[in-house]
């Protein structure tokens, strides 16, 4: 949910589009990450399979503090400047 605000109030004009986009690729997500869990368990057993996702968790920790630093100057480049 926090996401979805994030993407709503930076780009206000584009609300919809973000927020599809966003659906998109989080239902893809969810419809591959479970097609590779069996393979993942498979080879790593049940502790290490949920450690791995968990260590992936913990690398995604950092962003939304990296977003609120530099997320002004991050929407102003001019690679992917939106103009309103």
């Amino acid at each position: 949910m926090a996401s979805t605000m994030y993407l709503i109030d930076a780009y206000t004009v584009y609300a919809a589009s973000v927020t599809a986009s966003s659906t998109i690729f989080r239902c893809l997500s969810a419809t591959f990450l479970p097609l590779a869990g069996p393979a993942m368990y498979s080879r790593l057993g049940v502790g290490w399979g949920t450690s791995l996702l968990g260590f992936i968790s913990l690398a995604f920790i950092p962003f939304p503090f990296i977003f609120y630093v530099y997320g002004q100057r991050i929407r102003e480049t001019k690679r992917i400047k939106v103009d309103i």
